[in-house]
Order: structure tokens, then sequence, then C-alpha cells
């Protein structure tokens, strides 16, 4: 086998033992790799009736073909579990330097089951997988226990590790690689947090990545790197971060404002945006492994309530969700707030949405005084965000702690009076912040996600924009943003596209510039799998299928699909002000072009054994599940 390694190890906390799980290369080539082929396992070997953290359940750690190849945007690797934030499949995507160190010491990936006796960790070092105590590092926040391993294990390792938030379970806690890299979606942490697991760790390797055509893979990274670095969207990325357009974005009506109550403000547009970061607060760049195009931030805040050393800077996620969502324009306590979340082990997405729900749950009345502690929570107030209602979400300590640490939608219910209606989610997740007021294809991206709602699980969010195009396979027009025409046929080729790059584990910033066929020369030069566009294309639907299959066995149906009231209203403000989405005919024309049961919400019969998921197809619809 090239490009992978073949193997995976199958790790059993509460036994100890380690095995080797050799999957065929036949698995491979059907369902791609990294999100891909850890769907794959999840459906072959998950107890489905388990709960997301009960010992039973599965954490799925895997590389894809492409990942630890010295070209840009090939460093990444995927996460599947169960959420314990949704219920149903949890899956997110990290960068940084683990995945390919992970290849480099034979092994494709991780699937983790059980929980140890003890706290602990995974060592692996040249191939062999070994459980040690954790017991010095428990309770430690992200930043110190990343530096306590570094100097036990030196320099050259790395690892991925969980803050407080994981330990105490919180549904939306986060792992992180360096404490810079983020598999921040769906509480990750938690699951790991469950199994007494506080960190992985993969020492310097000298293993060899082998892969199917190595002059031809040497070709294309000396003919392709230079177009990443040079592309514009790489350039901006490098230049001034992911928030590089935030400003842009605000215009457009794009980025979420005080609880989405509003997508536009003049203030925070230009305070908040990429380029004011790097003019304050900017010390240097940073990269994920083998990456030109370094749009990592690190920042430092010399004086002030929101002091910090220099260390990680915010993404783009992170200054809207704790800047404009929350209704400040302070990039001071943004940069604070997205350093204590880090250290906590938080997902700033839904750690900043639950938040901003909740001042506006307080605002309405909805959230009393007694249910917040006494804590007045008022738009803007960024002293009792960081200081306060973080450590208190990442501890459940007080009401106003244990409540917001449910996230959202789960706090809502409790809440009450319609304040389910403005929370900005799907399926329980918590909506990046992207308004699909400012391109309604993003509307239908976030409530056919299986994950919940995602503006990665697909390229709509790149193709909506302008940012690639692909003629290979009919997509060579340009959308109108704030219309609801062909964003449904746009989803189909999306929903593909971000399929196979998340499997191939290729990064969506730095492949913009890449064609179809380029991604095809990519994966076969590496994996051999004698991919064209067509049988590419193809694997792409059969992940994404199989993921939809995935959460129907959850109890995930069509009426699942849909986002709440809050983020379907027409915006109140700006250039799309009152313009109405209309988001059923881009779901129901989607399921028509998937061939969707309209009531299950996964395809029928015909359509799964056409994709070779007949195995599947049986277990669905003969209802032996």
């Amino acid at each position: 086998m090239k490009g992978n390694t073949g193997r995976v190890a199958d790790i059993n906390l509460t036994t100890g033992i380690v095995k080797t799980l050799e999957l065929p290369e036949e698995i491979y080539r059907r369902f791609i790799g990294g999100s891909g082929l850890a769907a794959k396992v999840f459906w072959d070997r998950a107890d489905f009736a388990a709960e997301a953290l009960s010992p039973a359940a599965l954490l799925i750690l895997m590389n894809g073909p492409l990942t630890g190849i010295k070209l840009s945007g090939a460093s990444r690797m995927n996460a599947t579990a169960r959420s314990p934030l949704t219920g149903g499949i949890a899956e997110s995507s990290c960068g940084g330097f683990f995945p390919p160190m992970l290849r480099l010491a034979g092994y494709d990936g991780l699937v983790i089951s059980g929980r140890a006796e003890n706290p602990s960790y995974l060592l692996i070092d040249e191939g062999r997988v070994t459980i040690k105590d954790a017991g010095g590092l428990w309770g430690k926040g992200i930043l110190a226990c990343t530096a306590d391993l570094q100097k036990t294990y030196g320099k050259k390792s790395t690892s991925l590790v969980i803050g407080p938030a994981g330990e105490n379970l919180i549904p939306f806690a986060c792992i992180l690689n360096e404490s810079h890299h983020a598999f921040g979606r769906c509480g990750m942490g938690a699951v790991m947090g469950s199994k007494n697991l506080k960190a992985l760790v993969v020492t310097s390797s000298t293993g060899d990545l082998s892969v199917a055509n190595p002059e031809r893979i040497k070709t294309l990274i000396k003919e392709l790197t230079p177009r990443i670095k040079d592309y514009l969207i790489s350039q901006v990325l490098h230049d001034f971060g992911t928030s590089g357009n935030l400003e842009g974005h605000m215009y457009e009506g794009d980025v979420p404002v005080r609880n989405w109550t509003s997508n536009f403000d003049e203030e925070m547009a230009g305070a908040l945006t990429g380029s004011t970061l790097s003019e304050k607060y900017l010390v240097k760049t940073a990269t994920c492994a083998y990456c030109a195009v370094a749009c990592k931030r690190v920042v430092k805040i010399d004086e002030g309530p929101f002091a910090i050393e220099e260390g990680p800077g915010p993404e783009y996620e992170t200054v809207a969700a704790f800047g404009s969502l929350q209704g400040t324009s302070d990039l001071a306590a943004v940069c604070k707030a997205g350093r204590v979340c880090n250290d906590l082990g938080l997902d700033t997405i839904s750690a900043g949405a639950t938040i901003a729900w909740a001042m506006e749950a307080y605002e309405k009345g909805h959230l009393t005084d007694d249910a917040t502690d006494g804590i007045p929570l008022t738009w803007g107030d960024m002293d009792t965000v960081v200081n306060r209602i973080l450590p208190m979400i990442a501890s459940r300590s007080g009401k106003l702690g244990t409540l917001l640490s449910m996230g959202s939608a789960a706090a809502a219910r409790i809440v009450g009076s319609h304040s389910l209606d403005y929370t900005a989610q799907s399926k329980g997740l918590e909506a990046p912040m992207h308004d699909p007021r400012g391109g309604h294809g993003h509307a239908v991206a976030y409530a056919v996600s299986p994950r919940g709602a995602c503006h990665v699980q697909s390229a709509m969010h790149f193709m909506e924009t302008g940012a690639c195009n692909y003629p290979e396979i009919g997509f060579e027009f340009d959308l109108e943003a704030l219309t609801h025409e062909k964003k449904a046929e746009t989803m189909v080729l999306a929903a593909a596209i971000g399929s196979i790059e998340n499997s191939a584990c290729l990064c969506q910033f730095a492949d913009r510039s890449l064609t179809l066929p380029e991604i095809v020369e990519l994966i076969n030069a590496a994996a051999g799998y004698g991919y064209d566009v067509a049988t590419m294309m193809e694997a792409g639907l059969r992940v994404f299928h199989l993921k939809r299959c995935i959460n129907y066995r959850f109890g995930f149906v069509a009426d699942d699909d849909d986002l709440t009231p809050r983020m379907k209203e027409p915006a109140r403000d700006g250039d799309t002000a009152g313009i109405e989405i209309r988001f059923d005919e881009m779901k129901n024309r989607f399921y028509e072009l998937m061939g969707f049961d309209p009531v299950k919400g996964i395809a029928f019969r015909k359509k799964l054994e056409s994709l070779n998921l007949t195995e599947e197809a049986d277990r669905i619809w003969s209802r032996t599940l």
C-alpha cells in the first residue's frame, strides 16, 4: 500500500490492550481517507447505542492519503466520534504538526475506546503506542500541559492536549495541537476527557513517507507550491490572517452582530478586521507543517486589562464570536478571550455563541439575576466574559456556568420563553460566523451538513463567494449571493468537494487555487487510487451519504435539516435588509437532486447502491438497525 500505511492503532483504554487494524486498500480507495475512512470505521465498529461520553464510545483520529507530503495544506487530519453536544456524528479537522508526525510514526490513524482507570496519555514512538500516567498533568491548562510534554519529550515531539473543559466533560470542549491548532467543534475534548485521556504525544520520528509515484509527487509539489503561495487568497491570509477580510465580509452582510440581531456595524468592521490585528498586536506569523501560506497569528498585548504574553492569536471565527457577536469592537478583549478559551480548551464558536444568546436572553428578561448568579450580562462587557463567564463554563460553576456549559440549544430549552428561536444553530451545533443572510447558499449548507451548522463540510462558502471555479464538473458560473438560484445544484457539487478535501486532508485555504484534475493527480501520485475526476467526485458523494446514514441511525431525520427562526428571518439592516431567504425551496431541490427520502433525510436504496453503499443500504432500508 502506498500513500497510506495501511495501519491503524486500535487502543482499548479499559484493558490497556493496543492492537493494529490493517484495513484493505479497497476501503481506502472507496472512502479516500481522513473524514471518509473514519466514517466507514465508525459505521463498522461503533456501538450506536452508546452515549457519546460512555466508555463504549469511539474516538477516531484519521489521516488522509496526502497528509505529510511537503505541500501547503497537506498537514491535516480528521477526528470522528459521537458528539456530546448534538448526539449525532461529530467531526472536526485540525492542522499543525501532529498529523504528519503520526504518519511518519507508522500510523494512518487511531481508534480509541474504553476508559482508563486513572488520568493517562498516549505515547506514540516509532510505531509503538503505550499508555502513560497523566496524574501530574490532569487539571492543568493546555498551555502548561503542552509545555510540560515538550520539556519531557523534546522540541521535536508534538502533542494533542485537552484542558479543564475537556476534563469536566463540557460538550463543546476542544483538543489543541501545540496550543494553537484546534479540533474545535462538536466536543472532541469532552470525548477525550470521558476516557480519562489528557493527551497524545508523538515523539520525533525517522519514518519514511511512502507514496505511489515519488517523482510525480515531487514535480507536483514544485509546480503547485508557487501558485498556492502567490494566490490572492493566500496572500491575504499570510498578511492579515483568517480575519483579513472581516471588514469586507461585514459590508456583504456576512458577519453576525449581537447574537445575529444584525449583520452590519461599520465601527466593528474596521476595528476587528485582520489588518487592524496585524497593525496593533501581531508579533509574527505561524504555520502548519510544510505550509507556505502561514496564516496563523502570534500576538502580544503589552498593557491594559487584556494584556497577554506572546502566543497564539485569534482566527476569524474567534474574532467574530467574541467581537461582533458579543457587541464589542475591543480587539484586545477578543485576543484575550481566544487565549483563555485555548487554555481552558473551549470551542470559541460554541462558547461565544452561547454567551451571546445569554446576553440577549438577559436583555429580554428570559434569564433573571437569580439564574445568572447576580452577574449582569451586558453587550460588550468583555471583562465579565473573559474573567468570570469563561472560567465558570469550563468548571461548570454556579447556576450560570452550569447552564451555559450545556451549549445554546440545551440551555435555551431549559430557559424556555421561546429563547430557542433566537439561538443560531442547526442540530444543536452553533453556527460559524458567516451569516446566511449575506449568502443564501450558506443556509442550505448549514442545514444539511451531517455534523450540524458548518461551513467547511462543503465547499459552498468558497463557491458562493467566487473563490473557486470548476468548469470540469460544470461549475463555471458566478452565483448571486442574495438569491436561492442555483444554490441547491451548487450544494450537490460542494458536498462532494468538501468531503474530498476533508478526506484527502487538504486545507480548504491552500487548495483554492488547485483544479480538480490536479487534486486527482495528487491523490493518485500519493496513493495510487486510479481516480479520474468523476470517480473522485463519486467517492466524495459516497462519504457524504455515509455520514447521513450514520446520523439516521442516531435518530436524525429530514425535519432536523433546518435552521432556527433567527437565522432565517430577513436581515434588519445593511444592504441585505429585508431580503427573504427561500430556504424551503433550496432544501427541497437539494433533496430531489441527492435522491433523499423527504421524511428520513437519507438517500433511497437505489441511490445508495449506485454509490457502492449496498451494505449500508441494507441496514437502513431493511430496518435491521
